[in-house]
């Protein structure tokens, strides 16, 4: 341990040469990795993200997942997040569709965190008719990716980290199922310009990049790679309030648009051992326009978020509003 604590504190010191050094290395990773543009969108649910706070905020979370829901949005946030952390996430859609997510990670103290999680999505009671339209009962249909994530913070300036995914796709009208490498995930996340809060020097501006899906395919099929861009920054003034901003770039051949832009802001009442939280945002495409809204409780690191996009569009197809809700917990 006095060894583990002595490499920190080396890594402290080192800190702005390592940020040099590791974002060229970021960067290096993305240009040897095999990136193709897919020539579907295959998985589109994989971009819906997780966790009800996250999505209230339009999905403006790369810079500031600091939670189990990082090994979602960017791993680098794992080297910030507590020493455990549990995420229950549930959203409904229409046509009987559902996704769902589970994820626990856990503090390794000065060696960083890990993260393991579980994402599914599903339709169920599919009726099934042969060619002469009679019936011949009900299937479902089950995408799942499970992942494993490990995140660290060097000093106190920045994070890097990395998930590994595995994916299945289970038909159930053929009895088909097939699994496949999920890719890759590499992340970087930033803060600065520390203040005085209480007793605790925090950081007020967070940034963070993430590309996601490296090399993932099931089967013929490729999920595309997504890269992700963010800044966010926490103005204190007795209660805190987040601005948070995103841009996304999807990396396959569609005639919608392939970028989009998130906007999300939080503003969270603090009392005592209690928060409360009250958060909005908007998604942007040159096609597509998406309202979100949401709240949060959080008593004693028991923590329950909800939050509804609007009836205009969802990710994948939908029609009417989409509502979220989860369950988290944080020590």
């Amino acid at each position: 341990m006095l060894m583990t604590e002595q490499i920190a504190k080396w890594v402290s010191k080192k800190c702005p040469k390592l940020l040099c050094g590791l974002i060229p290395l970021f960067f290096f990773i993305l240009a040897v990795s095999p990136v193709s543009f897919a020539g579907e969108n295959y998985m589109p649910h994989l971009r819906l993200g997780a966790g009800a706070r996250s999505i209230g905020l339009a999905g403006a979370f790369t810079a500031i997942a600091d939670d189990a829901t990082a090994t979602v949005w960017n791993p680098a946030g794992l080297g910030s997040a507590a020493d455990l952390s549990l995420n229950l996430s549930t959203q409904q859609l229409d046509l009987d569709r559902s996704h769902n997510f589970i994820a626990l990670t856990k503090s390794l103290g000065s060696a960083g965190s890990i993260g393991i999680a579980a994402t599914n999505f599903g339709v169920s009671d599919i009726p099934r008719y042969t060619e002469s339209e009679e019936f011949k009962g009900e299937f479902d249909r089950s995408e799942t990716a499970y992942s494993l994530s490990y995140g660290i913070g060097i000093g106190d300036y920045f994070n890097v980290g990395l998930t590994g995914r595995m994916l299945t796709d289970n038909f159930g009208a053929v009895d088909n199922s097939q699994s496949g490498f999920g890719g890759v995930d590499v992340g970087l996340m930033g803060h600065a310009l520390h203040i005085d809060v209480g007793e605790e020097k925090v950081p007020t501006f967070h940034y963070g990049i993430v590309a996601k899906y490296l090399g993932a395919a099931v089967g013929d099929n490729t999920v595309p790679m997504v890269l992700n861009i963010g800044l966010a920054y926490n103005l204190y003034m007795g209660n805190v309030v987040t601005f948070a901003a995103d841009f996304e770039r999807e990396f396959v051949e569609l005639e919608e648009s392939v970028n989009s832009v998130r906007l999300g802001t939080e503003y969270t009442i603090v009392y005592k051992s209690t928060a409360f939280s009250i958060r909005g945002g908007v998604r942007a495409s040159s096609d597509v326009q998406s309202l979100f809204g949401g709240f949060g409780v959080n008593v004693a690191g028991l923590q329950i978020d909800y939050a509804i996009q609007d009836g205009m569009a969802s990710e994948i197809n939908g029609v009417g509003s989409t509502h979220f809700a989860s369950l988290s917990y944080r020590y």
